[in-house]
């Protein structure tokens, strides 16, 4: 699995990215982290250079006072140099994270992996709460932990939806609703029980959230509204000449949602909830993700991720 994916397991079906190794639900959290490929932790070694044979240098080679390599304890594969207030959360750390809640709360383990060379890990459980947008269209909740080695992204606990007929995803981080989204600086310690406690176990926030898809799904939006908010989104001027840096990709999702091309679109209709979808669909599989290595990164972090907030919070603006 080259580029972006590196290594992943999955529970059930083979996930909408097409990509890891399956084990049967239930697996222990133990094997299930070895199966992801994650059976491996990080250190911090000391930055070394060559130079003049001195007192106190090992054969020439000199340290650089408080600055460290990050690299991985199975191959010594580098990641970043960091300080030695950098605390690295540890792959086994994510996954005890998860065991408690698979225990007490009937939360079961989904997938987990590893992107970029090990350079950003995650585990994703399911958390057992659904919902269906208008009574037909099927949302799921998760519970994502995630984090990086190579400084791109902090230690971060959301909450993330998934459409069940495309397989779409989607934040679940409200303005209205703390706890949907807990992010961990990597000069802080990682307290899961803290986190835990801060997120809860997802109930109100999932009750808030797709309370708000059902405003949406509710919300009549033609294609002069359409426009209007996607070209907020991507910042579009009100005059746009030809060649404006991102008026392809409004023009895209636009076409999509107008004529319907979008998958689902049978249940989401014309409505901002049909917008948010589509633009989901777009930015999952048209934009970011050419390939199926680059598809789960571009649905969880990043600029993708970023787009797909920022429509759901100029819909929900909208629908005020």
């Amino acid at each position: 699995m080259a580029a972006a994916v590196e290594t992943m397991t999955y529970v059930g079906e083979v996930p909408w990215h097409g990509l890891g190794n399956k084990v049967e639900e239930g697996t222990d959290l133990d094997d299930f982290r070895r199966s992801a490929g994650l059976d491996w932790e990080v250190q911090k070694t000391p930055v070394m250079f060559p130079g003049l044979c001195m007192p106190g240098a090992n054969n020439g080679l000199h340290t650089f006072k408080n600055k460290f390599v990050l690299n991985r304890t199975t191959d010594n594969k580098p990641y970043a140099v960091v300080t030695n207030r950098y605390k690295p959360v540890q792959p086994k750390e994510i996954f005890e994270f998860f065991r408690e809640l698979l225990d007490l709360h009937g939360m079961k383990m989904h997938t987990a992996g590893a992107l970029n060379d090990g350079g950003k890990i995650w585990a994703l459980a399911t958390t057992g709460d659904s919902a269906f947008i208008r009574g037909l269209d099927q949302v799921k909740a998760h519970l994502l932990l995630c984090t990086s080695y190579d400084l791109t992204l902090s230690t971060t606990a959301q909450f993330v939806s998934e459409r069940v007929v495309c397989n779409n995803t989607l934040n679940v981080a409200l303005k209205e609703s703390g706890g949907g989204r807990i992010v961990i600086p990597h000069m802080s310690d990682f307290n899961a029980d803290a986190v835990k406690e801060r997120m809860g176990i997802g109930k109100e926030q999932w009750s808030a959230f797709t309370s708000s898809l059902e405003i949406l799904a509710k919300l009549r939006v033609d294609t002069t509204k359409a426009s209007q908010v996607m070209r907020n989104v991507f910042k579009i001027p009100d005059v746009a000449v030809e060649g404006t840096p991102n008026m392809s990709h409004v023009c895209n999702i636009i076409n999509l949602f107008t004529q319907e091309r979008f998958k689902g679109a049978d249940l989401a209709g014309q409505t901002a909830w049909g917008l948010l979808n589509a633009t989901t669909e777009y930015v999952d599989w048209h934009k970011r993700a050419r390939n199926q290595n680059n598809r789960i990164n571009s649905a969880w972090f990043g600029e993708g991720a970023n787009i797909k907030d920022a429509t759901f919070n100029e819909l929900m603006e909208r629908a005020a």
